[in-house]
């Protein structure tokens, strides 16, 4: 819970300040205001994707669930939500996890802003306590897409298919350049494979303010279906694309999943 509370406290105070500079920007000349405005617009108008992995405590999966439940309902009522979908976690590469007990949620928010603004109402309410009593935070960032262009999470919702998230940094600075252009490019010769979407980073620093997080992307990668995702599992780390990417990064997270509803 700390944790999670931490998150939600940390996003409060940091638009905090945003809303204490905004009013002290108001008090300038017209002129100094509309720059300032200017060189806001790019965070007002991309969405950001929180990602939030959770392992749900012992013997508490089924409260897990339940409050969660009520957690979501609370959130779709703010108007900085755009979307919101669940997935669950049949693979990953921590050895003897319980996957039953884990949850992957990708939430849709208008702004960087918005979703900070929504943190403070969110933070004191009892569906927001309830649920982060019941569960240990495996993953957590906030996602923004690296090419700029939209990102629909309808298209990692459908059932039956198989979407991979995964956080990586790269050990060079080349490490998300032609190495990784490779490895997806190849990805493309297996059947069932559909997509691939590439995201920026953002991680909490020691004052609870979101920044970039250095050299560091996501990842989601969608599957037609798991028979076809497992068949190509095999001779995709055997290759020499896979290899070559695997050698100029370390992945901090990855779950393969299933949507659910």
């Amino acid at each position: 819970m700390k944790s999670s509370l931490t998150i939600l406290m940390c996003l409060a105070l940091f638009t905090s300040c945003k809303t204490e500079k905004k009013e002290n920007t108001a008090e300038s000349s017209a002129q100094k205001k509309t720059e300032v405005n200017e060189e806001k617009k790019p965070e007002t108008m991309n969405s950001i994707f929180e990602l939030a992995i959770n392992q749900s405590k012992e013997n508490q999966h089924q409260e897990f669930l339940n409050t969660r439940a009520a957690f979501v309902d609370v959130l779709g009522k703010e108007k900085a939500t755009l979307n919101e979908a669940k997935w669950q976690p049949f693979f990953t590469v921590v050895p003897d996890m319980d996957l039953g007990r884990v949850l992957a949620g990708m939430t849709e928010w208008n702004s960087m802003q918005g979703f900070g603004e929504a943190a403070m109402r969110l933070l004191p309410q009892k569906e927001a306590v309830d649920y982060f009593l019941t569960f240990n935070p495996l993953a957590y960032a906030l996602l923004e897409t690296v090419d700029g262009k939209p990102f629909d999470i309808e298209s990692i919702k459908k059932e039956g298919t198989v979407v991979e998230f995964a956080v990586r940094k790269g050990k060079t600075s080349d490490a998300f350049g032609t190495t990784r252009d490779a490895f997806f490019k190849s990805l493309e010769s297996y059947e069932g494979y559909r997509f691939a979407r590439e995201f920026k980073v953002y991680k909490l620093n020691e004052q609870g303010i979101p920044n970039l997080a250095e050299n560091t992307q996501a990842v989601v990668i969608v599957w037609d279906n798991a028979e076809q995702f497992q068949a190509a599992a095999q001779p995709v780390f055997a290759s020499k694309e896979y290899a070559d990417f695997a050698g100029v990064i370390d992945v901090e997270t990855y779950f393969a999943t299933s949507p659910i509803k």
